[in-house]
């Protein structure tokens, strides 16, 4: 029988930010998304003093690679 389901990896995504308000950082990140033309699986944050940490998570991996090079993040995994 075939597996019904699809298996998708997620590419994860991690930046820390510190120094800028959280919602303009967020805001700033939601439109490089949106001008890239990318749609992340999932979007979360964490907050630390003194730093935030974002995490995101993309099924291609080229997305993935782009949006930590334009944050200053790191690939996971």
């Amino acid at each position: 029988m075939r597996n019904r389901f699809r298996i998708h990896m997620l590419h994860a995504v991690e930046v820390l930010f510190s120094g800028e308000h959280v919602r303009n950082f967020l805001v700033r990140v939601r439109g490089w998304l949106d001008a890239q033309n990318m749609q992340p699986a999932t979007f979360r944050y964490w907050l630390h003093e003194p730093e935030t940490v974002l995490r995101v998570n993309f099924e291609s991996h080229e997305q993935a690679h782009a949006f930590a090079q334009a944050f200053d993040g790191i690939v996971l995994g």
